[in-house]
């Protein structure tokens, strides 16, 4: 039997953590393994570990993994780079970090992802391997996590593998977002026992919303005189962040405008909902 482990990571996309540090090589030769489509990959073994992980997770009592043709492609692109650079890591130099694979290969909306990566001679021993290992185990057994993408690539007799796991969250037009700040607003302010503000609609909020997504920032332009304007970041529409929340439960507000712009960005490569919430 012969398998080893490189040490997992989960990455929460809403914290903005550091990507790990890529690992050196004395191959610095750039990969061959380019392609999606590379015959050297194992659907078969893919298919395995799949099975394998989500009988484990029915066990505990919990859901399976669906796989993702987006993670499968960044999970076998990094497969590839392993198997050409002949070790374990979660980064090699030079090469993307994990969400920023995610992100080019995926269309998801993810709130959190995490990798696993092994190299064994059988499905059956690098599943063992991963199960047997905490770190490992807890990517595969997260209730966080209810997509997944598994790449084996195999070199000679060697499987080397990469899993790579997101939380999938719902998608929604710009209508759909806006809905769901407004309702968030409503139930803070009546949390608050303040009264009800009136919803008023500004095409301007909606344009001061994807001005802050393209420059990546949130900053802005002044309010107009008589308004108060706030602004910020969340994976999902529906969650006001509580510095926000006690500005919002405020007496003295009367009227507001709410504008979204879901973008992906460099500070969120996996994408984020940008909020312009201005009270009259």
């Amino acid at each position: 039997m012969f398998w080893a482990l490189a040490t997992a990571i989960t990455l929460h996309l809403a914290a903005g953590m550091a990507p790990s540090k890529p690992a050196t090589s004395a191959n610095t030769a750039p990969s061959s393994f380019s392609s999606y489509q590379n015959p050297s990959y194992d659907s078969e073994a893919e298919a395995q570990l799949l099975k394998m992980a989500n009988a484990d997770r029915t066990r505990t009592g919990l859901p399976p993994l669906r796989m993702d043709d987006g993670l499968v492609r960044a999970a076998r692109l990094h497969a590839a780079e392993m198997a050409s650079q002949r070790q374990l890591s979660h980064q090699f130099s030079g090469e993307p970090s994990l969400t920023d694979r995610i992100s080019a290969s995926a269309t998801l909306h993810l709130s959190s992802a995490g990798e696993n990566v092994a190299l064994a001679t059988t499905p059956e021993d690098a599943h063992q391997a991963l199960m047997s290992s905490p770190p490992h185990r807890d990517n595969l057994l997260s209730p966080n996590f209810n997509i997944a993408g598994i790449g084996v690539f195999r070199s000679g007799n060697r499987l080397y593998v990469a899993q790579d796991f997101g939380s999938s969250m719902a998608t929604y037009s710009v209508q759909q977002a806006q809905q769901l700040v407004a309702a968030s607003v409503e139930q803070l302010r009546s949390r608050a026992k303040m009264p009800r503000l009136q919803r008023v609609e500004n095409g301007t909020t909606q344009s001061s919303a994807c001005t802050m997504a393209e420059a990546d920032s949130l900053t802005g332009p002044n309010p107009a005189p008589g308004s108060y304007m706030l602004r910020y970041t969340s994976m999902t529409p529906e969650t006001i962040p509580s510095q926000i929340s006690k500005v919002i439960a405020q007496r003295g507000l009367h009227t507001y405008s709410a504008g979204t712009c879901y973008a992906r960005t460099q500070k969120y490569p996996n994408g984020a909902y940008w909020v312009v919430l201005v009270f009259y």
